[in-house]
């Protein structure tokens, strides 16, 4: 079924035969794992409301519903949110701060740039100039993802 005759784009228009059904075997693990994990059923998205996003914020409510199970269980989550949480910055904010110049920086700022880079780097991304836009290091991380590259690598190299 395709949702381009509903008028909605999804996963259906972007993706076709086995790799649709890889995308839905993939979600409907996921799901399936949340409530395994012990989540709020009644928060968990079906697998059409995400791959053919008839209900995305159910989708976020099923995230959410897994972010909360997570805290209940004082489980350690991962250092990318604990950046988000100590510096009260989503992840695209702290992002943003890589097209700034230091100079129009806080030394608060700064911080929070050099934190991100030692995060990068513990990650396997490698070192990164925080006085440079994060592009400037495309080439760099694109060759450290490629070593660490798990599972069956497409024709184009994606």
């Amino acid at each position: 079924v395709s949702t381009q005759s509903t008028g909605r784009s999804g996963i259906n228009a972007e993706y076709g035969g086995d790799q649709l059904f890889y995308v839905r075997l993939n979600v409907e693990t996921f799901v399936r794992w949340c409530k395994n994990f012990g989540c709020d059923t009644s928060l968990l998205c079906e697998v059409g409301d995400l791959v053919e996003r008839k209900d995305l914020e159910r989708s976020l409510s099923c995230i959410h519903a897994v972010a909360r199970r997570v805290a209940e269980l004082k489980l350690s989550y991962p250092k990318s949110v604990r950046l988000e949480v100590k510096y009260h910055m989503s992840y695209n904010q702290i992002i943003e701060l890589f097209n700034e110049e230091n100079t129009n920086l806080t030394p608060y700022q700064i911080g929070i740039k050099e934190s991100f880079a030692e995060f990068c780097e513990i990650i396997g991304l490698g070192k990164i100039d925080i006085t440079k836009p994060l592009e400037a290091n495309h080439d760099q991380w694109r060759n450290n993802l490629e070593g660490m590259w798990v599972g069956k690598k497409l024709e184009n190299g994606e």
